[in-house]
């Protein structure tokens, strides 16, 4: 299972590596929602 994880883990890390244009999009759209209050807190913890 930790096995598994950490290369879904690398995986996305050489994804976004990859494409840092897309990555910066979606954050910025991310924050524009979050500004905008479009967003809810999870509780994940």
């Amino acid at each position: 299972m930790i096995l598994e994880e950490l290369q879904d883990d690398l995986k996305c890390d050489r994804a976004f590596a990859s494409s840092p244009d897309v990555l910066a999009k979606l954050a910025a759209f991310a924050m524009a929602e979050y500004r905008a209050g479009k967003t809810e807190k999870l509780d994940i913890c």
